[in-house]
């Protein structure tokens, strides 16, 4: 028998994780998440002929059921906003998986996960319209609560884009500035055969999408450059600076910004789970161009990641 778990470690409230308020049997084990509660119903309603759950609880929506195009059992559920709130979702999404709460164990036996993020994002490729659905191939994520998880390099590409990232930090830092020096990127990848399952299937799709690099920012004002609070800040013109930073490989340049694909994508690969990114650019940082409407574009991002279960296997 594993490691028992006390309530302090798992805080379990009448057989159900305590921030989803799930149980185990409640969870499918192809999952989308999506930042927005309110996206939740949306994908539902769209995309499912059967539901089977509807929770919400502390902020959290999930609905489980079965896909009327492709008869999937799927879940939808929220991250919320960032990686601190992913960081929550995500380790109570695997206890769903691999505890016992009944001993509080991990099970002996268990598969795993396969997971997609879909969400939304800032374009920093001023030749790739609004509108366009990004497959992220590699992420560099800015923010500290993945750096809690001590996951090893998943390859050498990783490696340099955290070199690379790091010389754009240190080339921003403001002079003097309290914080300089602190911010430590770290890169991780999708996980390959679920890549290479999405992009086989946009190709058969007639939808506007690209492979490229995603930023996972730590935040939504400073820490993408927009100067709105009434104090300093550690970085100087660091999206401009993102703007200009050349890709590695030829092809794969970098694409947009958002803020919870590095710790989704850094964590569910340290779990050896099957994890990928997918997300709308909404507006054009370069040229100021906002999408205000983009349910259709979320929609086809939905039903892609559909499609790439159904293609990936038994999930």
């Amino acid at each position: 028998m594993g490691k028992l778990l006390t309530p302090d470690d798992l805080p379990i409230v009448r057989g159900r994780v305590y921030h989803l308020d799930l149980a185990s049997e409640e969870l499918a084990r192809r999952v989308i998440v999506v930042g927005d509660p309110d996206r939740v119903p949306v994908l539902a309603e769209e995309l499912l002929a059967l539901r089977e759950v509807d929770r919400f609880h502390r902020g959290f929506r999930t609905i489980t059921g079965v896909t009327a195009e492709t008869g999937q059992r799927v879940s939808f559920v929220t991250s919320g906003i960032g990686a601190p709130s992913t960081e929550i979702v995500l380790n109570e999404l695997a206890a769903l998986n691999e505890v016992d709460f009944a001993t509080m164990t991990r099970r002996e036996q268990w598969q795993p996960l396969t997971l997609v993020r879909l969400g939304t994002s800032g374009g920093l490729n001023p030749v790739t319209p609004v509108g366009t659905l990004i497959l992220t191939d590699y992420v560099v994520g800015l923010d500290n609560t993945a750096l809690y998880y001590d996951i090893p390099l998943p390859d050498e590409a990783c490696a340099l884009l955290e070199e690379k990232v790091g010389s754009v930090l240190t080339g921003t830092e403001l002079p003097g500035a309290r914080f300089a020096g602190k911010i430590a990127p770290y890169a991780a990848r999708s996980d390959r055969g679920l890549l290479a399952s999405l992009t086989a299937a946009a190709g058969t799709l007639e939808l506007n999408w690209t492979r490229g690099l995603t930023i996972s920012s730590a935040g939504f004002f400073a820490e993408q450059g927009r100067g709105v609070a009434r104090v300093g800040t550690t970085q100087v013109n660091l999206l401009d600076a993102f703007e200009r930073l050349a890709s590695p490989w030829p092809g794969l340049e970098l694409q947009n910004m958002e803020m919870e694909a590095g710790f989704f994508l850094h964590f569910l690969g340290g779990m050896r789970y099957r994890a990928a990114v997918v997300c709308v650019v909404i507006n054009q940082r370069a040229t100021g161009v906002f999408m205000a409407d983009y349910r259709r574009q979320v929609l086809d991002g939905a039903r892609l990641i559909l499609r790439a279960f159904k293609d990936y296997g038994d999930a």
